[in-house]
């Protein structure tokens, strides 16, 4: 029973070496990439923080402080600045430039303020007060969160053709599991075990490289209201490509029915000859100014005249393409279906698979 204990004991050490190395890791990593857009860098500053942490929990290693109350407490208050940077993350991943320097100076501050007490009044009163702080606005992310993604989900598939690492369900599975875990441990675990501890950490582990490897491929875009007369781009970084769109043919000068017959026989050229829609990455931003016109016009004219999204309709289209193509191979030397997937201008064979089914009824093959 001891040797088991003990063995659980070096693993607990080994898994708290390696997490830190771990984080330390991703700093640097993450370093290099700050620049490009504000959720990285919040993202960057919230690890940071978590190997600061972790370095830092180096002082229990001292006998005479292993044990001593007042440095738990002191110890715990400073590793609750790090739920105000990542509630920070969370947000600004599921909804571009909400989070400003001045909201986040506040929240930390809040938090400074609770550090301050402390110092002065090192009561477990303060800790208590502080942690039901982080816990209200772990709640409160949570829920913006949910609310943002949804509206951000609605916006890319009324505008975009396609979700490659545009997608930000990542955020929300992150986000839920991130905070649920912390939660259950706080709560589950208030008297750590070498066990518990160990295995929160290959938690963490899995839990933090399935976020940073989805945060570093996701590419930020800034949702534009309706009344903004601007277009966004999709180029290397969508969020900073935008272009003025006061000099477009199509304006509110015109008629709406008058724009409805202009929008249907231009974007009959555009899809029928043009096939626009064999680009994975065409938008609704493309397509508006190949045809003369606005984000906001043809987003209402799909989504009011047609009745339907702008990914649906590109997609509609490729689905037929698809079958001209499919129809058009020998029986014995038809390609596999995902190449008639990036012929037909899908980027994944899932969503092909989903769109063939939904248009056609009956699975591609």
């Amino acid at each position: 029973m001891e040797q088991s204990m003990l063995t659980i004991e070096a693993f607990a050490h080994y898994m708290r070496g390696a997490i830190t190395l771990f984080f330390v890791f991703w700093c640097f990593k993450l370093y290099m990439h700050k620049r490009r857009n504000r959720m990285m860098k919040l993202l960057f500053y919230s690890t940071l923080f978590i190997a600061f942490g972790h370095i830092k929990d180096a002082v229990f290693i001292f006998s005479e402080w292993k044990n001593s109350m007042l440095l738990n407490d002191v110890v715990r208050s400073i590793d609750l600045f790090f739920i105000p940077l990542i509630c920070s993350f969370f947000l600004e991943a599921s909804r571009p430039g909400l989070v400003t320097r001045g909201k986040l100076l506040l929240a930390l501050g809040v938090q400074a303020v609770f550090s301050a007490i402390f110092a002065f009044y090192p009561d477990e009163i303060v800790i208590f007060a502080t942690m039901a702080y982080d816990f209200i606005i772990s709640i409160i992310t949570i829920v913006y969160v949910l609310i943002f993604s949804m509206h951000y989900q609605k916006y890319i598939s009324s505008n975009y053709s396609y979700r490659e690492n545009i997608d930000v369900k990542w955020v929300v599975v992150s986000c839920m599991v991130f905070f649920s875990s912390l939660f259950f441990y706080t709560f589950a675990f208030e008297q750590t075990t070498w066990l518990s501890e160990a295995m929160y950490n290959v938690f963490s582990l899995v839990l933090w490289t399935f976020l940073f490897l989805y945060a570093h491929r996701h590419r930020v875009i800034r949702m534009i209201k309706p009344t903004e007369r601007r277009t966004v781009g999709v180029k290397e970084e969508i969020n900073q490509n935008e272009e003025e769109e006061d000099n477009c043919e199509i304006t509110e000068v015109q008629s709406p029915s008058r724009r409805d017959e202009i929008f249907a026989e231009r974007l009959k050229l555009l899809m029928e000859e043009n096939k626009v829609y064999l680009n994975p990455k065409v938008s609704l931003g493309d397509v508006s100014l190949a045809i003369g016109s606005n984000k906001t016009y043809l987003s209402d004219y799909f989504n009011n005249t047609l009745h339907t999204t702008f990914y649906d309709y590109i997609n509609t289209y490729r689905i037929a393409e698809a079958c001209r193509i499919i129809d058009a191979m020998p029986e014995e030397g038809r390609k596999s279906m995902e190449k008639v997937a990036k012929m037909s201008g899908f980027n994944s064979l899932s969503t092909f698979n989903r769109y063939f089914v939904k248009v056609k009824g009956v699975s591609p093959k």
